[in-house]
């Protein structure tokens, strides 16, 4: 993931703000200026200096109180930022596309961590599961917060008269949206796909090209569910279900 949100014709809605710091790990404070991240980790080292003269059972005092309070206002401002965003892009792809295509993304289980690997060769300990560096990955997913987009999007769309429809998500990202090849090593980088079919050849962004997979499975009827408009039904919906707009 290199970009927010990938479009099948390249308008990419960017936020500007890179995921991971340069060092590789993930930036849980994007949405801070730099000024703003530099006063959140006075403030925490802060907290734990004044944390650790508080004995045990006893209650927080006025100063840690207060010490928290400003964390908690600067973690506020950081998340009105992340939704003031996903509020304007959602509302501009509602306003100019008629139908939204996306993917049936298992969030959760993107997200969930892996198991601990046993040590075939001492029993008793583990190996390292890549965990660490799965963990930077799951907060770069989580930060965009993709559900509370599609959700934004859903009610948005079906305010205009739109729709949105779910594809699925398998090798969206790994088939070559010029040849419909699934070609080992394609992914070349997070960022770059270049097709290894030896007659395609076909390179671009990553996140575009599943894009294209994406818009393919929607117009070849490759269709998991249709969230229609108001006072249209889709193809799930049964007699009782109200229109999107009335739940």
């Amino acid at each position: 993931m290199n970009v927010p949100l990938a479009l099948s014709n390249e308008d990419h809605p960017d936020h500007g703000r890179p995921p991971r710091l340069p060092d590789g790990t993930a930036d849980r404070d994007k949405w801070l200026t730099e000024k703003e991240k530099a006063k959140l980790l006075t403030l925490e080292r802060q907290a734990a200096h004044q944390k650790s003269f508080r004995k045990k059972g006893e209650k927080t005092s006025r100063r840690l109180q207060h010490t928290y309070d400003q964390i908690k206002r600067l973690r506020a401002k950081a998340t009105r930022r992340a939704l003031d965003w996903q509020h304007q892009t959602t509302t501009y792809l509602a306003r100019t596309y008629g139908t939204v295509v996306v993917e049936q993304l298992n969030i959760l289980g993107m997200t969930k961590a892996p198991k601990p690997k046993p040590d075939p060769n001492n029993e008793g300990n583990y190996l390292r599961n890549g965990a660490k560096a799965k963990a930077g990955t799951n907060r770069s997913i989580t930060q965009e917060a993709w559900g509370r987009t599609v959700m934004m999007l859903t009610y948005k769309l079906a305010r205009r008269g739109g729709e949105l429809v779910k594809v699925p998500a398998p090798y969206t990202s790994q088939r070559c949206s010029a040849c419909g090849f699934i070609t080992p090593g394609s992914r070349e980088t997070q960022e770059l796909f270049a097709c290894k079919n030896t007659e395609c050849g076909w390179t671009g962004n990553a996140d575009w090209n599943a894009a294209r997979n994406i818009l393919h499975l929607y117009r070849i009827g490759y269709v998991i569910m249709e969230i229609p408009a108001a006072g249209r039904r889709g193809r799930r919906a049964g007699k009782s279900v109200k229109p999107v707009a009335e739940r």
